[in-house]
């Protein structure tokens, strides 16, 4: 018993020391780390504490935040962000690409000195920190990263096809690594938030498995399309480029094959060559052959208005539309300005008459319009003035305006066409030449739906005596108007008749002036009962219809 004692008595005395030695540990911890918080305080930042590799532990976060932004201003003096693939460099430019916020994220680093119990914390595990900096434009960047040609690096191979008779032959394609635009802003955006776009940063290519692409769906589909017609090369100008041949085959089947047959071999596929319809044979002996439509309208006016329908004829003279391509007037003409060639004409403001640069140039658009009618081409832009026009029939005109109404269409054909405009004898004629492949043709017919008679406007005016009137302008009524668009068969039978365009004309109001002056005390010789009226403003013969928004820019 009094040994078993003994024992008990030696362990507790153990315990009690390991527990005073324990206790003494926890506190010299604890001085040593109430040392060290004392130890890590700075002026606003932890001692030791570094941003982009720049000590601010003896800084303001003032202080702090210039030092930062010295250093990015340096550093982006040449803001080129090097890749590298297989020590091939390519450079991407950042120039104005770039912004480095900072001043939050000091005050965010600066605040980890406020709690003095975890400075001690912070000096020894969190004291270095990295403020990235970050893109401003991901379209401006995806630019520059394809103007580095970095994206052409492609190690894996396309399967390639060759047509033949009955059969398409396949070359498959191989396994292998390309760089990719996604992965690529995603590194540059991992190195620019690590605040490393100065140093040479290693691009690692995406894998490019053959197996996962899929590649015969795309085949299958780019070989049904393929096949086109002949058509002319607008980069080369306008030469011929021969037609391509298509080709049709079962999916199923070929992918069968593809997956069987290892990478860069060859397999065959039954297919249904698709030969072009128009080849380069038959469109060099049907290019333009046919004049497609024809118009003229008689050209009056002053020697500037002539000029500006001359001029704006010119600018749309041999303007070749392929098919499927869409022509715009105000594209081709351009702005109409003195620079330009275009001198001041009649053109109407709000109902008004004014000069206008370029006053003149819807005739040009109105006659074109309807060669594109008579063409059976497809029109897609079309307004008409607001008063009636008298060079063209009406329903038929087709306003425009830089910056407001257009005239547009589309060559709807199978074959390419050409705009011909010419002006002689105060004539501008245009004319559509293509490829008349059903001997068809077409007229044009339009009516007037109703008329709004003119409402008439009287003036004072202290010219003329008292019971003296003139016409200041000439009233002219409103209207309605629908235009058709007849086919005919080369027999004359009439193939279809559909309504063409629908047009409201606004009204001219009749101003009458007023005389207001009162006759001569003394006697004189008799007056005549009326004056002689004054001119009135140019018609629609000289001028051009504008929209009846506003403000509105003068209808030329």
């Amino acid at each position: 018993m009094w040994g078993e004692s003994m024992i008990n008595m030696s362990k507790l005395k153990m315990n009690k020391r390991a527990f005073i030695l324990t206790a003494g540990i926890i506190v010299l911890i604890f001085i040593i780390y109430i040392g060290l918080c004392f130890i890590a305080s700075g002026n606003d930042f932890i001692s030791n504490t570094t941003i982009n590799n720049i000590d601010v532990g003896k800084m303001t976060s003032q202080e702090a935040t210039t030092a930062l932004q010295d250093q990015f201003n340096k550093d982006i003096k040449n803001p080129n962000l090097t890749l590298t693939i297989d020590k091939q460099e390519y450079q991407i430019n950042l120039q104005d690409n770039l912004q480095f916020d900072i001043s939050n994220k000091v005050e965010k680093i600066a605040k980890q000195s406020d709690n003095f119990f975890t400075r001690g914390y912070n000096y020894l595990f969190n004291h270095d920190h990295t403020i990235g900096v970050e893109i401003t434009n991901d379209d401006i960047l995806s630019n520059q990263i394809s103007n580095s040609n970095i994206l052409t690096y492609n190690t894996a191979t396309k399967t390639e096809y060759e047509i033949k008779d009955n059969e398409v032959v396949f070359t498959k394609g191989k396994s292998g690594k390309t760089a990719e635009l996604k992965s690529v802003i995603k590194t540059i955006k991992d190195a620019l938030n690590d605040y490393d776009f100065k140093n040479k940063i290693e691009y690692k290519p995406v894998d490019h498995d053959l197996t996962k692409d899929k590649e015969m769906e795309t085949l299958h589909k780019e070989l049904a399309n393929r096949a086109s017609n002949a058509t002319l090369d607008k980069n080369n100008n306008y030469a011929i480029v021969d037609g391509q041949v298509g080709a049709s085959f079962d999916l199923k089947k070929a992918t069968k094959l593809y997956n069987q047959t290892p990478e860069g071999k060859q397999f065959s596929v039954d297919a249904k060559i698709i030969q072009p319809k128009i080849s380069k044979e038959t469109l060099e002996q049907n290019l333009f052959k046919d004049v497609l439509g024809s118009y003229t309208t008689n050209v009056s006016g002053t020697a500037v208005r002539k000029k500006n329908v001359r001029l704006s004829g010119e600018k749309c003279n041999n303007i070749i539309l392929l098919p499927g391509e869409e022509f715009s007037y105000n594209n081709t003409v351009g702005k109409r300005t003195k620079e330009n060639g275009f001198g001041e004409a009649a053109a109407y403001l709000n109902g008004e008459t004014v000069q206008e640069v370029g006053g003149g140039i819807c005739q040009t658009s109105s006659t074109l319009y309807n060669a594109v009618l008579l063409s059976n081409l497809e029109v897609t832009e079309r307004t008409n003035h607001t008063y009636v026009s008298g060079y063209v029939p009406i329903g038929r005109d087709a306003t425009v305006s830089w910056g407001g109404p257009d005239f547009k269409f589309k060559n709807d054909k199978e074959y390419p066409i050409k705009i011909v405009m010419s002006y002689a004898n105060n004539k501008i004629t245009a004319q559509i030449y293509g490829t008349n492949v059903d001997n068809t043709y077409v007229k044009i017919t339009s009516k007037q739906l109703s008329s709004t008679p003119y409402t008439t406007k009287y003036e004072d005016d202290p010219t003329l005596l008292e019971g003296q009137t003139a016409v200041k302008q000439k009233g002219t009524n409103g209207s309605k108007a629908q235009s058709w668009r007849n086919v005919y068969d080369a027999n004359g039978n009439l193939i279809s008749s559909k309504k063409e365009a629908y047009s409201v004309y606004k009204g001219h109001e009749e101003i009458i002036l007023r005389g207001t002056m009162k006759a001569p005390a003394t006697p004189t010789a008799p007056a005549s009962d009326q004056a002689t009226p004054a001119t009135p403003p140019a018609d629609n013969n000289t001028t051009e219809g504008n929209q009846p928004t506003q403000p509105q820019t003068p209808a030329q």
